[in-house]
């Protein structure tokens, strides 16, 4: 998922006073009820990503030219500081009637009863795929409606020069020649690796990769009572494996890990050779790098069985139980979610769509062409689970995979080390 990491000296003092906004001015309630000619006003908060935001504008001028009644007071802010701004909207009570939130943050509004529920949920829930509505659901009633499919795995960029330069003809169609063409694309010299072989050293893709190997072996990681299990064959396979990347078959490293710069700008710069990593980073490449000589291509399976993978639940939108607008809220949600609406808004933000029906549809493709490898997987893909506190999981997983790689502790000892401090965590957030 690409965030939007852009910072304002503004945004410092928005943490600040988080619950009084940061827009200049006092701003309008966010539940303001109708006037007395029939006139509606909706509050509708974001956080600032310049696709997204252009994205929702032409949803809001649709929707308003079918509905003239209805105003839209649409708002966007720094995303270091939506989600605090969020929490104190509603621990104010005072939340907007309609928020784009993250998947993985809807479990902790839902069951404590501040989202209104989806119309008609059970028939709405089967119209998506299982990754991108599993955090809005919570005993089968819906509580948000998701408009992207937050996929990191499946696909990898590479520079189709770089195989030809090394004599392979074909991107890996097995786990085993992905990592034989890694040992031939990685290029070293007296500073240590100058091109990696095969890049999945970031701070999503380490634990996605993780849980995706433990997956496609028909393993689980989920236990009893919402804990975690790192202690099976399956996660010691899948650990094990990834540490061989680093310590044994050296066609990756650490040195890039936590820096400004993403594995994919890496790709660009050309000091990688495939590198595993969202489709999101297509848009990178094409806008930013202004580069075309790469391909997005499929990351073979670890084992013979489908290429299966965990995901989280990405940007979508919800309505505040606390709305004096409730029915024009949810009725702008579902028109976002109305076939056409959501693939137009999938194609400008450059998102895989969370819906079947969008994903299928052939005119997405062949308007984003670069989406082919990622839709042919989206099917393989499961919720995440519930996570209780989705930074902490991913941190654990992540630091644990760096002394484990450093060689610094076992795969056995960091395993149980990652298992212990997430499930301290889960019950804390009981």
């Amino acid at each position: 998922m690409n965030l939007s990491r852009k910072r304002a000296i503004l945004s410092i003092f928005c943490i600040i006073f988080a619950t009084i906004g940061c827009t200049s001015g006092n701003e309008p309630d966010a539940t303001a009820p109708a006037t007395t000619d029939g006139h509606v006003k909706l509050t509708f908060w974001s956080h600032q990503e310049d696709a997204m935001v252009g994205a929702y504008k032409k949803q809001i001028d649709n929707y308003r030219a079918l509905h003239p009644n209805v105003e839209i007071d649409y708002q966007s802010f720094p995303y270091d500081i939506y989600n605090p701004k969020l929490k104190a909207a509603y621990s104010a009570k005072n939340p907007p009637d309609i928020a784009e939130v993250f998947g993985t943050w809807v479990p902790e509004y839902s069951k404590n009863g501040l989202l209104a529920e989806i119309p008609d949920s059970e028939n709405v829930k089967k119209a998506y795929y299982d990754a991108p509505i599993g955090g809005y659901a919570l005993n089968n009633k819906l509580y948000g409606l998701p408009l992207e499919y937050n996929i990191e795995n499946g696909g990898m960029l590479i520079h189709p020069q770089m195989l030809k330069d090394k004599g392979i003809a074909a991107p890996p169609a097995t786990w085993t020649e992905l990592v034989e063409d890694a040992k031939k694309l990685t290029i070293r010299d007296s500073n240590g690796i100058k091109v990696k072989g095969f890049d999945f050293v970031s701070s999503d893709n380490i634990t996605f990769t993780f849980l995706s190997l433990i997956l496609q072996q028909k393993g689980t990681y989920w236990g009893e009572k919402d804990h975690v299990n790192f202690q099976t064959p399956e996660a010691l396979k899948a650990m094990s494996t990834l540490k061989s990347f680093v310590a044994d078959d050296k066609v990756a490293d650490l040195t890039t890990f936590g820096g400004e710069l993403d594995t994919s700008d890496y790709f660009y710069r050309g000091n990688s050779a495939m590198t595993y990593r969202g489709p999101w980073t297509i848009a990178a490449g094409l806008n930013n790098y202004k580069v075309s000589d790469f391909e997005y291509v499929s990351v073979p399976s670890f084992t013979s069985n489908p290429p299966s993978f965990a995901a989280e639940s990405g940007w979508g939108v919800v309505v505040s139980q606390k709305s004096k607008q409730r029915q024009a809220a949810l009725d702008f949600i579902q028109f976002m979610s109305q076939k056409d609406n959501l693939r137009n808004w999938n194609l400008d933000t450059f998102t895989v769509p969370a819906k079947k029906e969008v994903a299928e549809d052939p005119e997405f493709l062949k308007a984003n062409p670069y989406m082919k490898t990622s839709l042919s997987v989206l099917s393989l893909g499961q919720w995440i689970g519930p996570i209780a506190d989705r930074d902490f999981f991913f941190k654990q997983v992540n630091d644990n995979f760096q002394v484990i790689a450093a060689g610094q502790v076992s795969v056995e000892e960091g395993l149980k080390k990652i298992e212990k401090a997430v499930n301290d965590s889960q019950d804390q957030h009981k």
